[in-house]
C-alpha cells in the first residue's frame, strides 16, 4: 500500500511537471511581452507576432527623355503579417499585400513609355513626357505563404520555403502587369546579438491574363530582398533591406543601395516599429527612363495575436 502511494505521488508529480513544462513552452500572448521581447521577435520573419506593416515608397525618376526627372511615383503598401501554427511541427506565415499608387506618369499615349521599360510596338522613343494630372489607384495584390518547422523558426538561424503570387487587380494598366502570376519563395536569416543578415527570394511567372503595353511578353521576374542590419540597442537598428529585381523578359536589373534606421516605440499601449530608408539605384533598366532614387518610410503596429494562431490547427 505504501509503494502504491509512493508510485501515485510520483505519477502525480510527473504529470504536474509535464504540465508546467508545456505551459512554459507555449508562446506568451502578445500583451504579456515586454517591448524588448517584441523588438527581438519583430526581427524574426517567422515569429508568432501579428503585425500590420504600412510602407510608403516614393520613387524619383530620371533619364534621357526630356521631363523624365520630373516624374515621381508614390506607392503605399499595406502588408499584414499573420503567422499561425498549422500542425505541432509546422508553422505558416501568411503575408498578403496591396499597393496603392499615386503617379504623374503619362496616360493614354500609345507612343509613350510605360514605366520606362519598353517602347510600344517598336515605336521610337518619345521626345518628352507630357505632364498630366496625378492618378491614384490600386496595383496588383499579392500573397506569400512561408512554411517552416518549429526548429527552423527559432533564432539564431531561421528559414522557410513556400509560394508567392500576384493577382491582376490593378485599377489602371500603369499600376500592374495585366497577369496573374505565381512562383516559389524562400527566406533565410541569421539573427545574432549584434547583426541581422539574410534575405527573402521570390520569383513570379504569369499563368493567365492579357498583359499590358508594358508587359507584352509576359512576366518572369525575380525579386531578392537582402537584409543587413546592425543592432545599436535591442530596440534600434541601422541597415538596409532593398528590393533587387531582375526581369528575365527584358534582361534588366534594378539594384538600389542605401541605408536606414528603425526603432520601437509605444503609442499608448500599442507597440510600433517605425523607420526610414533611402536608396540610390546603382543599376537600372532603360537609360531613357528609370528609377533614380527611392525614399521608404514604414510604420508597423504589433497586434495581439489570436489564441488560435498559437495552437496547432491540425
Amino acid at each position: 500500500m505504501k509503494l502504491k502511494n509512493i508510485a501515485a505521488a510520483a505519477l502525480l508529480g510527473s504529470a504536474l511537471w509535464m504540465t508546467q513544462a508545456v505551459a512554459e513552452d507555449e508562446p506568451k500572448p502578445t500583451q504579456e511581452l515586454t517591448q524588448e521581447e517584441i523588438a527581438e521577435m519583430i526581427n524574426n520573419p517567422l515569429s508568432y507576432l501579428w503585425m500590420t506593416a504600412i510602407q510608403n515608397d516614393t520613387f524619383y525618376y530620371d533619364g534621357d527623355i526630356p521631363g523624365a526627372n520630373k516624374i515621381r511615383v508614390n506607392r503605399l503598401m499595406l502588408m499584414p503579417v499573420m503567422p499561425f501554427q498549422l500542425t505541432d511541427d509546422i508553422k505558416v506565415v501568411a503575408r498578403p499585400w496591396l499597393p496603392v499608387y499615386t503617379s504623374r506618369l503619362p496616360w493614354g499615349d500609345p507612343n509613350n513609355f510605360m514605366w520606362g521599360e519598353h517602347p510600344v510596338d517598336g515605336t521610337p522613343f518619345p521626345t518628352g513626357i507630357a505632364s498630366t494630372d496625378s492618378k491614384t489607384g490600386i496595383g496588383d495584390a499579392g500573397l506569400w505563404l512561408a512554411f517552416a518547422s518549429n526548429d527552423g523558426a527559432k533564432p539564431p538561424f531561421v528559414w522557410g520555403l513556400g509560394l508567392t503570387s500576384m493577382f491582376d487587380t490593378a485599377s489602371e494598366d500603369q499600376f500592374g502587369t495585366g497577369y496573374n502570376c505565381a512562383g516559389p519563395m524562400g527566406l533565410a536569416f541569421y539573427i545574432g546579438e549584434k547583426w541581422i543578415t539574410g534575405g527573402v527570394l521570390q520569383h513570379w511567372w504569369d499563368f493567365s491574363g492579357n498583359g499590358t503595353l508594358a508587359t507584352p511578353d509576359g512576366v518572369s521576374l525575380t525579386d531578392f530582398q537582402p537584409v543587413i542590419r546592425y543592432r545599436l540597442t535591442p530596440e534600434t537598428n541601422i541597415g538596409m533591406a532593398p528590393n533587387i529585381q531582375y526581369n528575365w523578359k527584358t534582361k534588366d536589373w534594378n539594384v538600389p543601395v542605401g541605408l536606414g534606421m528603425d526603432t520601437m516605440i509605444n503609442i499608448g499601449p500599442l507597440p510600433v516599429k517605425i523607420g526610414f530608408e533611402a536608396y540610390y539605384y546603382v543599376k537600372h533598366g532603360s537609360d531613357a527612363f528609370h528609377n533614380d532614387w527611392q525614399l521608404r518610410l514604414f510604420f508597423v503596429p504589433v497586434l495581439p495575436s489570436p489564441d488560435w494562431s498559437r495552437k496547432a490547427l491540425f
